[in-house]
């Protein structure tokens, strides 16, 4: 026989049920709020796909308040889950969350699917699952895409959402409901472009793009720089090294981003740009590594040790310049030939001079020896005096 339950398991049961019951109820709250936000959604871009097919003026839809499933069906009623819309292959069944789950249909438990199952088209860009335990990371919606920027920006948004839509792939049924998302967060410009596209989806007309894959094509062709490739050619032809290695490898991964060269063009163009003395020591390895990213790395590591190297040498105290040894027979020539100028004044005569406010070099008043027009100009007493110490040292 089983043992009976004690009260203390039976305790922690009831508390556990009351929080499920709880969680469910705040779930079926939340699911309402957004069933009456997705309805208003609905009919607005019904009447957005039918004031365009009959040419009349035409509304920007704005940006959504936050993850709701994209509309999908022609009419402005709200449908039942699991009714076939026209345009689309198979029923279009929000998981929870969208706010779609009537009322008398029971909670649809998290979906666990067996290992083996291919995932769709975008699931494989998130660990992150419908049935996972792990915590999503947040990410905020991209604002609405204008169509004013094109090229780098454009395709930037695009990738923007196409990671958004990963990450919430569980609230999408098809990849063709992902589509329709990202074509509805669009306005002005772009939306001129994209409401065209959800029309022909939702009726099924034409062959719009209905994979993420089509629809980065058909926006590439829209918006992307025609002239970006061979922009980004002569950018990373020009590039070189001036400043550390990492910032110049980011710079050229950049440029990469618009190239589709092979490895062996993108190996041959870095190494040319590298910086000479990088460049050498990646040359005196022992096994140079022959794919891109380890060049990359090797690069990197290489500058890094030289600029630390660099850091930690010792720093070089200045030469000191040798010191002038003045010895007395210097003096003494450099006395005699400075007494056979005429114009020589003695020491004794420059103190007089520069004691009673005149030029040092003239004698004169009203200047001073920087601005003296004269130059060097001894007296007559001076000048006699010289002339005789002249002729008692030649003697």
């Amino acid at each position: 026989m089983e043992p009976e339950p004690t009260l203390a398991s039976l305790l922690e049961a009831i508390n556990t049920l009351t929080s499920q019951v709880g969680s469910l109820q705040a779930q079926i709250h939340s699911q309402g709020q957004q069933l009456s936000e997705l309805k208003a959604i609905c009919k607005e871009t019904n009447d957005l796909v039918g004031d365009k097919d009959q040419g009349g003026a035409q509304t920007k839809p704005g940006p959504s308040t936050g993850p709701v499933t994209p509309p999908t069906h022609s009419g402005g009623e709200a449908h039942t889950p699991g009714t076939v819309r026209p345009g689309l292959k198979a029923p279009f069944r929000p998981s929870r969350g969208t706010g779609f789950d009537s009322e008398d249909e029971e909670p649809r438990p998290l979906k666990k699917e067996p290992q083996g199952t291919p995932r769709r088209h975008l699931g494989s860009l998130t660990p992150f699952d419908a049935g996972s335990s792990v915590k999503r990371p947040k990410m905020d919606l991209p604002d609405p895409y204008k169509g004013d920027t094109r090229g780098q920006k454009a395709t930037q948004w695009l990738d923007q959402m196409m990671l958004w839509v990963a990450l919430h792939c569980d609230q999408f049924d098809k990849e063709e409901q992902m589509v329709v998302w990202i074509l509805y967060h669009m306005t002005d410009k772009a939306a001129d472009w994209a409401l065209p596209i959800i029309g022909s989806i939702i009726k099924g007309e034409g062959n719009p793009p209905t994979t993420i894959t089509a629809l980065t094509a058909k926006f590439k062709e829209a918006f992307a720089d025609p002239d970006a490739k061979r922009a980004a050619a002569r950018k990373i032809a020009a590039l070189t090294q001036t400043t550390t290695t990492a910032e110049y490898v980011t710079e050229f991964r950049n440029l990469m981003a618009e190239l589709d060269w092979n490895e062996e063009a993108y190996i041959a163009q870095f190494t040319r740009g590298l910086h000479w003395k990088v460049k050498e020591l990646l040359s005196t390895k022992d096994s140079i590594p022959n794919e891109l990213e380890a060049i990359f790395a090797a690069s990197i590591k290489i500058d890094n040790i030289c600029r630390e190297n660099e850091e930690n040498r010792p720093k070089k105290l200045p030469a000191k310049s040798p010191a002038t040894v003045a010895t007395s027979t210097t003096t003494t020539t450099q006395r005699v030939r400075l007494s056979e100028d005429p114009n020589y004044v003695t020491p004794e005569e420059r103190d007089r001079r520069r004691a009673s406010g005149l030029c040092v070099k003239c004698g004169q008043k009203g200047h001073g020896i920087k601005q003296c027009p004269n130059g060097w100009k001894a007296t007559i007493k001076e000048t006699a005096k010289i002339g005789e110490v002249t002729e008692s040292e030649k003697e």
